[in-house]
């Protein structure tokens, strides 16, 4: 291609202009853009500006909402604190409860070493013969298991032992088979007031009887010498006065009381059935009238009935015309007969009662001085099957065991109605726990007694 002058100078005029042009357009331009860029820097300034204010008011409100809550879980602190305190004050009680029964002062026992100390079961021991007798065996140091369904035994009897390493109390019905190891058995479980035992007459027989299977059977499989409480009843309305062992009875097998002396007989039939075919050591005690404290209030027998209507100053009802006689024998004379009887070597049936022999009559004359109460001698209806007479031949408990009552008649009647009068004063205050007691105090005054 052939460049002229004239092409050259057009060309050198094209690129000058589009320099020029260039130039003006900068000029033009630049401005603009700096002016817009201020515009978007300035908004954007702004933007930040009210986010940070944004993000402030939000700090306030944080803040605000962290005083609420630091307010609320210091509230909940207090409330806490005030709720861990009130179960301190709680826990504080229920340890001063643990610490009072825990040093219950009981009746200081005898310490019999391993090879003395015996492991001893009292059915029926919450009762009031066996609770005594439950004081005697825990006073001489041996380990005593109490068993009892509570039908007639009360716990109070025997509460004064709850907690002693030496004690300790099942509630079982001997008519249900019962697994102990033990060394010597007091079998004393039965009913044996009238109103009591014909309240429930099956109940009565059983007890007399598959109890008595039982425990005969406790005591074949671990070697263990039995008691037996039988009683005066099996002599049932005797043709023999005084009643000795060899006498058989006169008993009505339909009668009423049939329960419990047909009953007992059985007991004792079943007991050297067992001697005889199993080699059992067995012993049998004939226990006639016994009184003293803890006997049952509503138990419908001689004394109680008697104590109670005089010093309520009711009248005092005699059954019949009053010329029945009875012989009665404090409860400690009968606790120590039934301890010399199981500790001795004789096995056929030993009478231990009182022969000082009183008629009804006579009696309720005695505790209505006594108690220095102005009631009436009332006389009702005779009792069907009623004894006329009773009176143990005590000949044998003299010679084999070298025992006899010790306790007059007045003295134990005064203790038994010191402890009616107190039973009576009982009922007017509301029941309150032991527990709250700082101490034990024994309220029978009968194992200082003992």
């Amino acid at each position: 291609m052939v460049f002229t002058s004239r092409k050259m100078k057009q060309v050198a005029l094209s690129i000058i202009c589009i320099i020029l042009v260039l130039g003006f357009y900068k000029t033009l331009v630049n401005p603009e853009d700096e002016q817009s860029f201020s515009r978007v820097h300035v908004r954007e300034r702004k933007s930040n500006l009210g986010e940070t204010n944004e993000i402030l008011a939000n700090d306030d409100k944080i803040q605000e909402v962290d005083e609420d809550a630091r307010y609320n879980d210091i509230k909940d602190i207090e409330e806490a604190n005030m709720r861990i305190r009130e179960l301190e004050d709680k826990l504080q009680h229920l340890e001063s409860k643990i610490e009072n029964r825990g040093s219950k002062d009981f009746p200081t026992v005898k310490f019999l070493n391993y090879k003395n100390r015996k492991r001893i079961l009292v059915t029926g021991g919450a009762g009031f013969v066996g609770s005594h007798l439950v004081d005697r065996l825990m006073l001489g140091g041996h380990e005593v298991i109490v068993v009892d369904n509570f039908f007639t035994g009360r716990k109070r009897n025997v509460e004064h032992w709850v907690g002693h390493e030496n004690f300790e109390l099942v509630h079982h019905d001997i008519v249900r088979p019962l697994y102990l190891e033990v060394d010597e058995i007091y079998h004393l479980a039965s009913p044996a007031s009238p109103p009591h035992y014909m309240l429930n007459p099956v109940k009565t027989i059983k007890t007399n009887t598959l109890g008595t299977i039982n425990i005969l059977g406790l005591a074949k499989r671990v070697g263990a010498r039995v008691l037996i409480a039988s009683t005066s009843e099996v002599y049932g309305d005797p043709n023999e006065h005084p009643q000795s062992e060899t006498y058989w009875g006169h008993v009505n097998p339909i009668g009423p009381r049939a329960c419990y002396d047909e009953g007992k007989r059985v007991a004792e039939t079943l007991s050297y059935a067992y001697m005889r075919q199993e080699g059992i050591s067995v012993r049998v005690a004939r226990i006639f009238n016994t009184f003293g404290p803890r006997m049952h209030m509503n138990d419908g027998r001689v004394v109680s009935n008697f104590i109670l209507q005089a010093l309520q100053n009711d009248s005092i009802t005699i059954y019949g015309s009053g010329k029945q006689t009875r012989s009665f024998q404090y409860v400690s004379d009968l606790v120590d007969g039934l301890v010399a009887l199981m500790a001795s070597n004789y096995t056929q049936p030993i009478n231990i009662g009182n022969p000082v022999e009183h008629t009804i009559e006579e009696f309720a004359v005695i505790i209505k001085d006594l108690v220095g109460t102005k009631s009436k001698v009332v006389e009702l209806a005779a009792v069907e099957d009623d004894p006329q007479r009773r009176r143990p031949d005590i000949s044998r408990a003299k010679k084999y065991l070298n025992w006899e009552p010790k306790v007059p008649l007045a003295e134990g009647l005064k203790q038994t109605i010191m402890y009616f009068a107190r039973e009576l004063q009982r009922t007017k205050h509301s029941q309150k726990s032991s527990l709250k007691q700082s101490s034990y105090k024994n309220n029978h005054d009968i194992v200082e007694q003992l």
